[in-house]
């Protein structure tokens, strides 16, 4: 693993930019330090540096989904509508894993996040059956309750 060092020597702290031929993992990172230089954008060259980037990324966005749907599960006033948002989020999180991230993770690192994904998914979907069947059922007690 290549190690890179960046000295001031100057107080412009400007670096000039790189052209390279090839694309590599464009990213913001968020280093918090007053003493260092401030990074906008980060290229990274080389796949295999990126993918303990990407595995942090996405076990933090993961957390947030889940976290999302656990909420969405466990309220009690949950609408259809709310479920239908979290499958949106759901599709969004992995259509970022099958595009964005296809050609920087492996395939078998691709199926374990979308497995994952995959179990909250059917989660919320059980969850939207089991409301519309609340729903209907409310909705013959009241036609039985205007009845004779």
């Amino acid at each position: 693993m290549n190690n890179y060092v960046i000295k001031k020597k100057n107080k412009n702290k400007k670096i000039g930019k790189f052209n390279y031929e090839e694309e590599g993992y464009l990213f913001k990172p968020n280093i918090k330090s007053n003493n260092l230089i401030k990074i906008s954008n980060l290229s990274l060259m080389d796949k295999e540096m990126t993918i303990p980037i990407l595995k942090k990324k996405l076990d933090k966005s993961f957390r947030k989904l889940a976290s999302i749907i656990l909420s969405v599960l466990n309220d009690e006033d949950t609408t259809s509508g709310d479920c239908i948002m979290a499958l949106d989020e759901i599709s969004k999180e992995k259509a970022i894993i099958r595009n964005k991230y296809k050609e920087y993770l492996e395939k078998q690192e691709q199926e374990k996040y979308l497995k994952r994904i995959k179990v909250l998914e059917q989660e919320v979907k059980e969850k939207i059956v089991a409301i519309r069947l609340l729903e209907e059922t409310k909705e013959e007690e009241l036609e039985k309750g205007r009845g004779r």
